[in-house]
């Protein structure tokens, strides 16, 4: 986590704004943290996206549509593998039991983001850019099975994979740091979500299954840093 912070605080420290293009593309990849339930691990919550930390891969561009105003529009890459052990051993120790883990694909989120970002001057040489923006998500959840090995097998817990459509967002600051005429690290520090269902999903929790659409909350906090290019 400590190598996280640096990047932030070496982004910012390190952050001057040189002469503005029109247009500029690049690329970024860094990390993304689940957060709320989508992070969560509780086998009676519905909404538990048992996520843990993954990596986010970003190409970018953007144009100037006034002296303070970007547009943007970003495809971003998102991978979480699931994490269901500690899960498990807790189950382990109040069922008295012990369990077999499988788990199949991992959380895979695809988004196409349009959206605006806002110049502020802090000085002479900073400036920051809030920036917001919107588009479709294309969601696939992990496959997620608990066996209880002590009891021919038996699920306490199972999920399938599937894919869903729906709506995401982003909501966050830009930092730029010039390198030379053409090229400028462009970090992005943001949280982004979506809205999406995933249509009949098969889940069974303690042998008794149903059949449903699963409606993940999915939030996660972005950082990276990004090079680009500038013309």
């Amino acid at each position: 986590m400590k190598k996280y912070i640096f990047i932030f605080i070496f982004s910012i420290v390190t952050t001057v704004v040189g002469q503005e293009s029109k247009y500029y593309f690049g690329i970024s990849y860094g990390k993304s943290f689940p957060i709320g339930d989508f992070a969560a691990d509780d086998i009676n919550n519905s909404k538990s996206g048992f996520a843990e930390g993954g990596n986010k891969l970003d190409f970018f561009a953007g144009s100037t549509l006034s002296l303070k105003l970007n547009f943007t529009i970003t495809f971003r890459y998102q991978h979480f593998a699931p994490d269901i052990d500690q899960l498990a051993t807790e189950l382990e120790t109040s069922d008295e039991a012990t369990y077999s883990v499988e788990t199949s694909d991992a959380w895979k989120i695809y988004s196409l983001l349009t959206g605006i970002e806002y110049k502020i001057n802090l000085g002479r040489k900073f400036s920051i850019y809030p920036r917001i923006g919107m588009g479709p998500m294309l969601v696939t959840n992990p496959g997620v099975s608990i066996t209880d090995t002590d009891e021919d097998s038996n699920t306490r817990m199972h999920r399938h994979s599937e894919t869903g459509l729906g709506l995401g967002y982003e909501l966050g600051i830009g930092l730029k740091r010039d390198l030379g005429k053409n090229f400028c690290l462009m970090p992005t520090f943001t949280f982004s979500g979506g809205f999406v269902t995933i249509s009949d999903v098969d889940t069974t929790i303690d042998h008794v299954g149903t059949t449903s659409d699963y409606i993940p909350k999915i939030i996660t906090f972005n950082l990276g840093l990004s090079l680009a290019y500038k013309f």
